[in-house]
């Protein structure tokens, strides 16, 4: 076998396997991200909420966490309500909205919460957690994901593969993209995020208070 086949059956039996545990930790995504926050509520110390000189850091981190619940939102409501499923299905491509300029907006939504979340409490261990869950999670079931759409669409996901990126947006929407109704049903599970995240701000809110009043 020549070294570049030799390389590339490597590299195509490293994605198999992502993608094969990519399928496994699908349906635990959102435990799996859950148990990492409550962990991070144990080991990081957030940087005081009072604190004037972190102000501008909080101001920008909001920004950044409430820019990447909109872009989960518009991504749910442009797939529509298979997103909330326990296992990767799709009964059609989507192109549309979010799709059009990125091809994993949701999964991009939730590293600007991740990160942004991370800085806002300002531990860099807030940041090494984030950075270890996506990396975990997103690098094993985007594979998974990548093989069910070739699969089901096949040339018809490769055209699209090839001009949308996988996380950093395009400027110009997809040419080739499908636009179809938004299904707001979708978006609902994004409110539940947010409320979730809300209880998390002023969870570290009220520890910050009792740790002073202590």
């Amino acid at each position: 076998m020549q070294p570049d086949s030799a390389r590339r059956g490597a590299f195509s039996s490293v994605v198999a396997l992502l993608a094969f545990i990519g399928s496994k930790l699908f349906r635990l995504r959102l435990v799996v991200g859950l148990i990492v926050t409550l962990v991070g509520l144990e080991l990081v110390r957030p940087t005081p909420f009072s604190g004037k000189q972190y102000r501008i850091i909080h101001a920008f981190a909001l920004i950044w966490i409430a820019a990447g619940l909109a872009l989960r939102a518009w991504g749910a409501g442009s797939a529509g309500i298979h997103t909330r499923s326990g296992i990767i299905e799709a009964a059609r491509l989507a192109t549309g909205g979010a799709f059009a300029y990125v091809r994993n907006p949701i999964y991009l939504g939730s590293m600007c919460i991740g990160f942004g979340m991370a800085a806002l409490i300002g531990d860099p261990w807030a940041f090494l957690l984030a950075s270890v869950t996506f990396g975990i999670l997103y690098f094993s079931i985007v594979p998974a994901e990548e093989e069910f759409l070739f699969q089901q669409f096949a040339h018809e996901y490769r055209r699209y593969q090839e001009a949308v990126p996988r996380f950093f947006p395009r400027l110009r929407p997809f040419p080739g993209r499908e636009q179809r109704p938004f299904e707001w049903r979708a978006v609902l599970g994004e409110l539940f995020m947010a409320l979730f995240l809300i209880g998390i701000y002023f969870a570290l809110l009220l520890e910050e208070y009792f740790d002073k009043k202590g």
